[in-house]
């Protein structure tokens, strides 16, 4: 019995079954191309898997916040990332600190506003994301007029594109920085949403928003703020995105807007708010890079890669409609720890 309650507590844990995907997609892909499942080939897929994944963190915080929250400026985001450390930057280290301060700061002001939109003028989330997203694109385009200045500083290419590397025994290791960073941001992030009030604040809003003004929470402020905290994620993301390819570009941030909603859900992230964990989100993040390359491999083209993207979230989005998403009132604990 103890053994049938193991196994069932594994794949009952939304988390661990998104691991386990990744182990069989990579199997796949191995068994389908000899060397795909090579160490370098790995970390060549959770590199590209960072990008997704800061944007995804970004969701988390959104989505777990709650009040049908989600965020469809992303993208524009991660591009604001982009074009504002490639302009600052110009090539130079010496103005890196400069870069990551205003990149930071800039995106977290972007996301502010989408959270006044939707806590204090009352717009739904898919509407108030997806117009100030349009918003920023266009005044992007407006800004450069299509040819953005500048290009990434050494530094910022050695984080973005470069690795750690080490001999163990006569064998080379390379571990990109990205992944290291991604680690680090990984433990903070789980740390916070566990053990700090911030943390038991965002969950419990979600959970039961009514609940938590009774309580004294004022849930519109710390709703806001989730929002602020998803624009300077996907800038973030976009820096180091432009440290990847070097030279900015107005259409990077175009084709992360769904995958990022995709990976919160295949990680067991609730849609409803108040449940899930970003170890999830980095699972899912991790899946979908793994199956794009695996695509790739069996030659898909952009379109397909597209269509599939869309069908697994829809499907997920089905399986996560038919299951009860009510919660009990035990969350509201979170306030009184």
């Amino acid at each position: 019995m103890n053994a049938k309650s193991g196994f069932k507590k594994i794949f009952t844990d939304k988390v661990i079954v998104s691991f386990i995907i990744v182990v069989v997609l990579f199997i796949i892909g191995e068994i389908a191309v000899p060397g795909f499942a090579a160490f370098n080939h790995i970390m060549t897929v959770l590199q590209t898997s960072f990008f997704l994944g800061m944007l995804s963190l970004g969701q988390t915080v959104v989505v777990i916040s709650g009040k049908e929250g989600i965020d469809l400026s992303v993208g524009p985001m991660l591009t604001v990332g982009v074009i504002t450390s490639s302009a600052i930057l110009m090539g130079k280290d010496s103005n890196f600190a400069l870069a990551l301060v205003v990149v930071l700061a800039l995106g977290f002001t972007l996301g502010l506003v989408n959270g006044a939109g939707i806590s204090f003028l009352g717009i739904a989330p898919l509407i108030m994301t997806l117009a100030w997203g349009i918003v920023v694109e266009g005044s992007l385009l407006f800004i450069t007029n299509g040819f953005p200045p500048g290009k990434a500083s050494p530094l910022l290419e050695l984080l973005g594109g470069g690795s750690l590397k080490f001999n163990l025994g006569s064998y080379l290791v390379e571990i990109p920085w990205v992944i290291i960073i991604w680690i680090v941001i990984t433990l903070i992030v789980l740390y916070v949403f566990k053990r700090t009030t911030l943390g038991r604040i965002f969950y419990g809003i979600g959970t039961n928003d009514r609940a938590a003004n009774l309580l004294g929470i004022r849930t519109k402020q710390f709703r806001m703020l989730s929002y602020g905290f998803s624009g300077m994620f996907s800038a973030f993301s976009g820096m180091l995105l432009l440290g990847y390819v070097t030279n900015p570009n107005l259409n990077l941030g175009i084709n992360y807007g769904l995958p990022s909603i995709a990976a919160i859900v295949i990680g067991g992230i609730s849609l409803a708010g108040g449940a899930g964990s970003y170890l999830g989100a980095v699972a899912g993040a991790i899946i979908l890079s793994t199956l794009a390359s695996i695509l790739v491999t069996f030659q898909f083209g952009e379109s397909g890669r597209q269509i599939i993207f869309g069908f697994v979230l829809l499907i997920l989005l089905v399986l996560y409609a038919r299951k009860n998403l009510s919660r009990d009132t035990k969350q509201i604990n979170y306030f009184k720890s």
